[in-house]
């Protein structure tokens, strides 16, 4: 009997989730921008599926993009709040040293674009401490960016604190 023990990169698929998607693998797989019948019925299901997980997870239909993959999202939803910061005058970037490549290639780029990226150790336990995050904030920070859960160790980063560290940093400088 072989185990396989590397989930943290690449995890079997769930019998109910194959189950689900086998339909479109090999009899309803139009193309979902096509006109013609085929394609009317993936665009439904892709609909469908949309409004599911929206409703999972409380926002809207609309507010969601379907990526490929983990690397294009991470790109994406850096370069997008980047784009959104730079057009208000603000390019700092918050990020940890411990990031996924996908990130910190990303955040690289940006630097050779003109944006200036903190980059924060993190503890000998993979933790970065809030109160680092806190002391990097500036009036030219746009983004703050840290995983939530290490694919490599496992460490689980304190998101809820960042978040609120970050929150009241934004409204005391809404504050006139």
């Amino acid at each position: 009997m072989e185990i396989y023990a590397d989930n943290a990169a690449t995890t079997k698929m769930s019998r109910a989730a194959m189950e689900a998607m086998l339909p479109y693998m090999d009899q309803i797989y139009g193309n979902p921008s096509s006109v013609h019948a085929a394609g009317r019925k993936t665009a439904e299901a892709v609909s469908r599926a949309r409004r599911s997980i929206a409703a999972l997870l409380g926002c809207e239909a609309r507010e969601l993009t379907f990526t490929s993959g983990g690397s294009e999202s991470d790109n994406q939803a850096i370069r997008s709040a980047a784009a959104m910061g730079k057009r208000r005058g603000k390019t700092h970037i918050i990020s940890t040293k411990f990031e996924h490549h996908a990130v910190l290639n990303t955040l690289k780029r940006l630097e050779e674009e003109g944006f200036d990226v903190t980059l924060l150790d993190v503890s000998p336990e993979g933790i970065v401490a809030a109160e680092d995050v806190e002391r990097a904030i500036r009036p030219e920070t746009c983004l703050v960016t840290v995983m939530y859960a290490n694919n490599e160790v496992g460490t689980v980063q304190p998101i809820a604190e960042i978040g609120i560290l970050w929150r009241s940093d934004l409204t005391s400088r809404r504050k006139p």
